[in-house]
């Protein structure tokens, strides 16, 4: 939508990834916002899935100090090491279901944020006595109703056989539904430097943005195509947690949120890959404040 399209990154996309248009503006080289749709939306709103989306929605919406959000965020890694070193005789529940929760969602997977689709369930047995296709004698009448159970050869069928014959089921599988995601396939939306996510219903809606940004001209900004793959996302997650500025964090020529930075994931369960986010975050902030 700005005047200017002559200037793209010249950015291969990666398998699975997604294409975004950033809007850029010329003279500072700030991303202003970016242009997206179902895709690139589906996946911030995946966040939200993650264990630590409440947490999150406390300790970076709250109307605090920056001191006092980053004290709230870094107390999650004191927790996690809590339960990490307490002793399991002290546990009613096994540590994994905090140190490394099943993140199941029907509506949206991601491999790279480990959001799996729940397992099938697993069709019952069913069984019945060896003399279920004759009837029985029994009170002076002859009764052709044998009993079902799910369980072979503990219980005993009114006829007095054991029910023990597997029966199969004649009803159709269930086809599977798959995710869909979290917003209509034709929507299209425009998203803020600090995540604000805004549907586009007409060039108003891009008028009023360009009016809370200061944007005087379209001509001011170029339009720029950024890639968003494994790393855009863990950066995106990161920046997410602990910043107000997570396009430009992400997607500038030197992104300030990089998962290549000592953030290999690979073998590590959610939970860990979430505090390893964090704790590089508040490396980053400790290396701005020696830095001013």
């Amino acid at each position: 939508m700005a005047a200017d399209h002559s200037e793209t990154m010249a950015k291969p996309k990666a398998a699975n990834s997604i294409t975004i248009k950033l809007m850029v503006n010329k003279r500072s080289g700030k991303i202003m916002y970016a242009e997206a749709g179902k895709d690139f939306v589906d996946l911030l709103f995946s966040f939200l899935v993650l264990p630590t989306g409440s947490i999150a929605k406390q300790a970076l919406v709250s109307k605090t100090t920056k001191e006092e959000d980053q004290a709230k965020v870094g107390c999650i890694t004191n927790l996690y090491k809590s339960v990490e070193s307490l002793s399991a005789s002290l546990m009613k529940s096994d540590k994994t279901v905090l140190l490394d929760p099943k993140v199941v969602s029907t509506t949206y997977n991601n491999d790279i944020l480990r959001i799996e689709s729940p397992s099938p369930a697993t069709p019952p047995k069913y069984y019945v006595c060896s003399n279920a296709s004759n009837s029985y004698y029994s009170g002076g009448y002859y009764i052709s109703t044998h009993n079902l159970s799910t369980q072979s050869g503990t219980v005993t069928c009114s006829c007095g056989n054991s029910v023990n014959r597997e029966v199969k089921l004649v009803d159709k599988v269930p086809v599977p539904v798959l995710p869909t995601g979290f917003v209509k396939k034709s929507a299209n939306f425009v998203i803020t430097d600090d995540l604000n996510i805004i549907p586009v219903n007409s060039t108003a809606t891009i008028v009023q943005l360009w009016n809370k940004l200061d944007v005087k001209e379209p001509t001011e900004l170029e339009e720029r195509n950024g890639t968003v793959g494994a790393n855009e996302v863990m950066g995106l997650l990161k920046a997410a947690m602990v910043s107000n500025t997570a396009l430009n964090d992400v997607f500038k020529a030197q992104p300030k949120y990089s998962a290549t930075m000592d953030m290999d994931t690979t073998g590590i369960s959610l939970q860990e890959l979430l505090i390893k986010l964090l704790t590089e975050g508040q490396k980053n902030r400790s290396n701005s404040k020696i830095a001013n």
